[in-house]
């Protein structure tokens, strides 16, 4: 099987890894750099670590923000300000690397949980990313959900209480408000159920994992309460992928 590079760019930090097609073989993780002469740089340091003395088939990258997964253009990103209309599939092929693909990092998340992780034996699920930003991907019938335009799915973009989901989202976040932190998904997951009646919504990201941080039991407490048919109570799933975004990004290169 052919080595792989999967690259899972967040807002604080870079997580690489070299995936075998079973494994990760590889793996290094970076600080996230603050602009843009950095960001180019040190990408490209990362994966001449990752290559180092392997035959590498291709390079997957996942990064949140607008992606036009086609043309390999990231358009803008919410994390990382100095990124505007960046050909990231251009700049990774300096690495000699000829095949590079990009997508948004919450699509990643949200293919490697279909192929290998908690939804693998489910129809339809929804996942979403609680981190820097909130990420989303929604799977109907065992497909990805992408869109016309590719920029389907992005359910931080949400209107809740006049603002996007995601953007009360890290005003809680950042507050360390748990319980209104709890309210908040526990609405959207309701509202989720109700539009797509998923089978489950699966989290991933540092909040979903860190139980000080969020209480699931709350959030699924709030969540009940704006059902509108509890046999459409999805089961709320915290990811046990370990370099979840890195491997969804290098599946895309493996397809």
């Amino acid at each position: 099987m052919a080595n792989i590079i999967g690259i899972d760019i967040g807002g604080t930090k870079i997580q690489g890894i070299v995936w075998n097609g079973k494994k990760a073989v590889e793996e290094l993780t970076i600080v996230t750099p603050k602009n843009l002469f950095e960001f180019r740089r040190n990408l490209l340091k990362l994966t001449d670590f990752l290559s180092a003395g392997r035959e590498i088939a291709g390079i997957g990258a996942g990064m949140a923000g607008l992606v036009h997964a086609k043309r390999g253009i990231l358009r803008s990103s919410p994390n990382l300000r100095f990124v505007k209309k960046l050909d990231l599939a251009e700049l990774l092929k300096e690495s000699r690397i000829r095949k590079a693909v990009i997508d948004n990092d919450a699509n990643c998340f949200t293919r490697a949980e279909k192929v290998l992780g908690r939804g693998k034996f489910l129809e339809n699920f929804v996942a979403l990313t609680l981190g820097t930003g909130v990420g989303g991907g929604v799977v109907i019938g065992r497909e990805l959900y992408r869109g016309p335009n590719n920029l389907g799915a992005e359910l931080g973009h949400m209107v809740m209480e006049g603002r996007f989901f995601e953007q009360r989202f890290q005003s809680l976040r950042d507050k360390g408000d748990a319980k209104a932190m709890a309210g908040l998904l526990g609405q959207a997951f309701a509202s989720l159920a109700n539009m797509l009646a998923p089978q489950a919504i699966i989290l991933g990201g540092g909040v979903a994992r860190d139980s000080s941080k969020l209480s699931l039991a709350l959030v699924r407490r709030e969540m009940k309460r704006f059902l509108l048919d509890r046999s459409n109570e999805p089961e709320i799933i915290v990811s046990k992928l370990k370099f979840a975004g890195a491997v969804g990004a290098a599946l895309m290169v493996s397809k």
